[in-house]
């Protein structure tokens, strides 16, 4: 489940993460390292390309939402919920956050309540794109 939360943390404003399925591994490249190497220069990479799946963008992913409701509902200290959702104000939130929550102490906490709302929106990703991949 951690490398499931990792890449969804991975995932920013104004970048996109690709799964390509010939190496089945995900990069910020759209298209993998088999077909770059076949690819010339001058070729365009199709835009309905059934190699490469377009990972959830930062827009898909409700990180805010799902922040929020980790400190409405599972963070008791009154001073502690005001620190967080203040960090949760900002434009930039999520490294700061998730550092926070580190120095807090509350990290593995907040991946116990709230993992599997990333995990099952991953899954929901991959039965789209007709994905399996294994669980272990």
């Amino acid at each position: 489940m951690s490398t499931i939360i990792d890449l969804m943390f991975a995932v920013r404003k104004r970048t996109v993460i690709f799964y390509h399925k010939d190496t089945k591994q995900f990069d910020y490249y759209p298209c993998s390292e088999i077909e770059r190497e076949q690819l010339s220069s001058d070729l365009l990479i199709p835009y309905k390309d059934l190699n490469n799946c377009r990972f959830l963008s930062y827009e898909d992913i409700d990180h805010e939402g799902i922040m929020r409701f980790y400190v409405r509902e599972y963070v008791e200290d009154k001073a502690i919920r005001k620190l967080l959702f203040g960090i949760l104000r900002r434009d930039e939130y999520l490294d700061a956050f998730l550092n926070k929550l580190q120095e807090l102490s509350l990290y593995d906490d907040f991946i116990e309540a709230c993992g599997d709302v990333y995990v099952q929106m991953f899954d929901e990703w991959a039965d789209k794109n007709g994905l399996d991949f294994e669980k272990g």
